[in-house]
Formats: C-alpha cells, sequence, structure tokens
C-alpha cells in the first residue's frame, strides 16, 4: 500500500514565485509577465520566502504559516493579544479525531495549528471584540472545499472535526479561525483536474490585493526560465534547441496513483505532484535529452525529513509504474532533483 500524505500541499512560499534568475545563468527569463510575478533570484528568492518553522504574531497582519496556510489577524486590542501558528499537529493524531463529511469530502493534510493568547493566558475561544482571525488554504479549481476545526480542549468528550462557513475565491479557501484548535480543509472532487496538453491550459486568475496570490495550476512554457506551478512545486527549465514547449500541471491524488507501485520503507510520499508533459514541435515526446535541454524540478523540503523526489513515467497515453527515486539534493529549505527526462508524475518522498 502506498504510504502518503494527502495534502494540497499549496506551499505558500511558492505563490509569488515565478523566478526569471536561474541558477548560474542570468539569460533565463521567465515567460511569465513581469507584472504578475516579481523577478527573484532562484538561489535564495524561493528559499528566502520559506517558514521553516512555528511562527508567533503580536500585530495584524498576514503570515505564511510553514507554507500550508496563512494566518489573516486584526487585533482591534492594542496590548495583551498574541497567537501562535504551526503546521506540526502530526498526521496521525488529527486522523484520530472523527469526520464525517458532507458526501465524498475527504480531509486534506496537513492542517494548521492555531493557539490565541489574551494576557499570556491561552483562549478556547477569541473575542470578536478584540480582534478578527481567519485562516486560508490554496484549492483547486477540482475541489469544492470547506475548512473544518477541531478543538485543543474541548469542553466535553472527545475533539471531533467540525465545518465553518468557508469562502472560496481565486483558488484560496478561507474561514474564521477564533478556536484554539487544528484546521484543515476538506475537499470533494468536482471535475478530475485537467490531463494538460496543448489546447487545455489552465491559468486561474491572479487575486487583486491581499498577501496570497497562487501561481497558476497549470501551464505552458516555452521559453528557458523557472516557474511555479500551483504552489506545489518550481521547474528549472533550459531549452537547448527550437520548438521545445513543456505543459506542467499540479496532479492530484487520484484512484490510478494508488494502482502505481512505491517501495516498502521509502518514506512517506507527498502529494499532490506535479505532472509533466514534454513536446517538440506540438507533439508530446516522452524522452527529452542532455542536447535538447535541462530540466530540473523543485520542491518545498519538510522540516527534519529527508527528501527525495521520486517519479513514474505517464505521457498522457501510457502510465509505465513504479515510482523510481532521483538523485535529490536539499540546500535552503528546497529538494530539487534533475529531471529523469520523461514526462511523468514527481512528488517528493520524506524519510
Amino acid at each position: 500500500m502506498i504510504k502518503k500524505y494527502i495534502q494540497l500541499f499549496v506551499v505558500f512560499v511558492l505563490v509569488l514565485a515565478v523566478i526569471g534568475v536561474a541558477r548560474n545563468n542570468p539569460a533565463w527569463a521567465s515567460a511569465i509577465p513581469g507584472s504578475q510575478r516579481p523577478v527573484v533570484n532562484v538561489e535564495n528568492g524561493i528559499a528566502n520566502l520559506l517558514q521553516s518553522g512555528p511562527i508567533t504574531v503580536t500585530g495584524s497582519g498576514s503570515y505564511n504559516v510553514e507554507g500550508v496556510c496563512t494566518l489573516d489577524v486584526e487585533y482591534k486590542l492594542a496590548t495583551g493579544l498574541q497567537d501562535k501558528a504551526d503546521a506540526r499537529i502530526p498526521i496521525k493524531d488529527s486522523q484520530k479525531v472523527p469526520f464525517s463529511g458532507v458526501g465524498t469530502e475527504k480531509l486534506i493534510f496537513p492542517g494548521c495549528h492555531v493557539v490565541h493568547y489574551k494576557l499570556d493566558k491561552i483562549v478556547r475561544e477569541a473575542s470578536t471584540e478584540d480582534g478578527s482571525w481567519k485562516v486560508c488554504f490554496g484549492t483547486n479549481p477540482s475541489l469544492k472545499t470547506r475548512i473544518y476545526y477541531y478543538l485543543d480542549t474541548p469542553t466535553s468528550g472527545s475533539p471531533v472535526w467540525l465545518p465553518l462557513q468557508t469562502t472560496t475565491e481565486n483558488g484560496v479557501s478561507c474561514a474564521p479561525a477564533l478556536f484554539t484548535g487544528v484546521y484543515m480543509p476538506a475537499g470533494q472532487r468536482v471535475n478530475p483536474p485537467g490531463a494538460g496538453g496543448e489546447g487545455n491550459i489552465v491559468n486561474p486568475p491572479i487575486p487583486e490585493g491581499g498577501s496570497v496570490k497562487p501561481p497558476p495550476n497549470e501551464i505552458k512554457v516555452t521559453k528557458s526560465g523557472t516557474y511555479a506551478i500551483g504552489g506545489i512545486c518550481a521547474m528549472i527549465i533550459q531549452y537547448k534547441v527550437k520548438n521545445l514547449s513543456d505543459v506542467i500541471h499540479v496532479q492530484h491524488p487520484t484512484e490510478a496513483n494508488d494502482l502505481i507501485q512505491f517501495p516498502d520503507n521509502a518514506g512517506l510520499l507527498y502529494l499532490p505532484g506535479c505532472h509533466v508533459a514534454h513536446y517538440k514541435d506540438s507533439q508530446i515526446k516522452q524522452l527529452m535529452t542532455s542536447d535538447e535541454g535541462r530540466w530540473e524540478i523543485c520542491f518545498a523540503a519538510r522540516p527534519d525529513k529527508k527528501m527525495t523526489i521520486y517519479f513514474y513515467q505517464d505521457d498522457l497515453k501510457t502510465v509505465t509504474p513504479p515510482w523510481v527515486p532521483l538523485e535529490t539534493t536539499t540546500n535552503k529549505g528546497l529538494a530539487c532533483a534533475p529531471l529523469a527526462d520523461y514526462a511523468g508524475v514527481y512528488a517528493p518522498v520524506g524519510k
């Protein structure tokens, strides 16, 4: 059985990153309009945006919580309020909490843990007279998302997942976060994610204002550069010949993934991953060569985990098991590997 965390690993650390300066080669310019995404340096830009640990909030603002969610806080009191947030509640603990979603809803791990303080004491429920709190997770057009929570200290009995009034706009789902507890999105599939390829490019609109601006869940690349896809991965591409392109989309968990053999004791497979389809002269090509170009993929590294990127071949017509490991380097919070030059699905594994 595949060991995995089914999660919308929507790494908000990548949300503003479509990087125009690639490793040791300043000529790699982004093909995405600069007005939508600032240019930052690959070596430092993405990694410096990573939230590597828990956060403490002492003032109003929007805060990235370890790349899993954002916490929007507005304090009405000048002093006495504080919040702490992290994404380190063990998934096995959250799985023990009873969940009864609507229809085919399934929890999307991991979640975010929020603790409210007033006058240095933990508050079970924050007061709207003191301020407002909102938690947001990235989502996908193919999923109908609702945010749930459970209390750290329920007043009676054991904790249970409870639904929150959720608003979803421009690929981001948000809900009030007044309670000290764990927050997590649940999703049920509306339409299957796009299969990628020419003529099926999905580019969700970039939300105006605010601090959360997820990159598109699917892009077509025709120029050398570095690109963020859905907040899940970043791709560094250098084309050496003409008429090459790539279509990259977020690969959400499907029943097909369960059929792909994954090595025992290899670690935890974090999904969703990214699907890469190579094209030459507008025709899909399963195998690329080093003479044609260079491809590298990066995912945010999990704290305290040895990261290895795996892939299986998938050229939109044929799926070839099993998952195969790639030589992976971890530096400044990023796990990166050169692509195996195959069209396929790529995902990080932590051990």
